[in-house]
């Protein structure tokens, strides 16, 4: 316990009429202030001191969590390879690294939702594509799926409240079924042109 000072009396307005029990009082107010202060301080050290703890140990039992990544995925070669020389493709881009939620593969939304703030970049779209979704219009496209199946799909844009993402609807259903996507899954979306046509690849983790 910390004894008080003068400094501690800085912020007290000392008034003419003040008996000497007045002065007692404002000294125990001050001198309750000061032990709430300083109780308050020591939980917020301490619980900084247990989550360091709580951290150290997790690292030590090399505990990780479900949404780690590796940083800078590449492409697989198989898939690069198919786009490439079966399809005639280019211009690869990430759209998004995600792990899927149960929404994402629930059949009654049959939709895979691409949230602007988990967007690699948004430069895979030229500028007519961007006003085409901006006004609520689907762009259709082929989505290269996991088991290299084409499949055709619509693109569109989704304003949500505050928040903005992109949707991958029609035939989604279908994806997920026949690769077996679930919740919790990783899947990389990507982003490729076919004679400047949008076109996507779905990988799997």
């Amino acid at each position: 316990m910390e004894l008080l000072t003068s400094e501690d009396f800085k912020n007290t307005r000392i008034q003419p009429e003040w008996t000497a029990m007045d002065y007692l009082l404002e000294v125990v107010r001050v001198d309750q202030e000061k032990m709430q202060e300083q109780t308050f301080l020591n939980e917020k050290k301490n619980g900084r001191l247990k989550r360091k703890r709580r951290i150290q140990e997790e690292n030590s039992k090399n505990k990780r969590p479900i949404t780690s990544y590796p940083p800078k995925p590449l492409m697989p070669e198989g898939l690069k390879q198919h786009i490439v020389e079966n399809m005639g493709g280019s211009n690869c881009v990430l759209v998004i690294q995600k792990q899927l939620f149960f929404s994402d593969v629930n059949p009654q939304a049959s939709r895979l939702l691409i949230p602007f703030s988990q967007v690699e970049s948004h430069e895979f779209l030229n500028e007519s594509e961007v006003e085409r979704l901006k006004n609520k219009e689907a762009i259709q496209a082929c989505l290269v799926e996991p088991s290299m199946e084409e499949t055709d799909i619509n693109f569109k844009w989704w304003d949500m409240r505050k928040n903005s993402m992109y949707v991958i609807t029609t035939s989604w259903n279908s994806i997920v079924k026949n690769n077996r996507l679930k919740a919790e899954d990783v899947v990389l979306l990507w982003s490729f042109r076919v004679d400047s046509i949008l076109c996507f690849a779905l990988q799997k983790l």
